[in-house]
């Protein structure tokens, strides 16, 4: 039985790049056989492996035909999000109800990347947060809420969920903060037992 087809996923997924010209036409017959149509649904259905210059604006009007609204990249990365289609490991997904600043900054990264990361792109995104959202805005609350969240990860965290917090956060956070030796002393400050132990492993192997 073929898959119902989800239209606000496929136009998020095309808005995205995640979807090629040439397999809209397979897709616009698949909807026609579930029941949307539509004067453009109807004509993308018909074409034969086309490019994205043939397109125009078909697809947009094709979405219309089956009831959907046009979305920019964001809201679109939003729809992923809430189909689990991005990458949505345990660490990331509490960072981001955590910290609504990290979100936006998450949302933007996945608009621009075409909404393809992996967990530990995600991580690496969050050090770049910590330092130029919280340490370099002086938000040294938040800053202290960054590593009590890693420290309750930690604690429960199984091998695969302490490597991707050490190798994709803290060894992006350790390179960040390279060469800023007050930044360092501040991240410092904020660490719980765990967390402080992994940095000072990154500390014995950097130049």
């Amino acid at each position: 039985m073929t898959e119902k087809i989800d239209p606000e996923l496929l136009q998020a997924r095309w808005l995205l790049g995640d979807i090629n010209s040439e397999d809209l036409p397979d897709l616009a017959a698949l909807a026609l056989e579930q029941d949307f149509d539509g004067t453009a649904l109807r004509q993308l259905a018909g074409l034969v492996r086309p490019t994205l210059a043939d397109l125009e604006n078909l697809p947009g009007k094709a979405f219309a035909d089956m009831g959907l609204r046009p979305i920019d990249k964001f809201q679109a990365v939003d729809v992923l999000r809430e189909r689990g289609v991005l990458p949505g490991s345990e660490p990331v997904s509490m960072l981001l109800q955590k910290f609504p600043g990290f979100l936006l900054r998450w949302r933007e990264f996945h608009a621009r990347s075409g909404g393809d990361a992996l967990a530990y792109v995600d991580m690496a995104e969050f050090a770049h947060y910590v330092v130029e959202d919280l340490y370099e805005k002086g938000k040294s609350d938040e800053l202290n809420g960054v590593f009590q969240v890693l420290e309750s990860l930690l604690e429960s965290a199984d091998e695969e969920t302490e490597n991707l917090i050490a190798v994709g956060f803290f060894e992006h956070l350790y390179s960040l903060a390279y060469s800023r030796p007050a930044a360092r002393k501040a991240f410092e400050e904020c660490m719980k037992p765990q967390s402080l132990q992994l940095w000072r492993n990154l500390g014995r192997f950097a130049p």
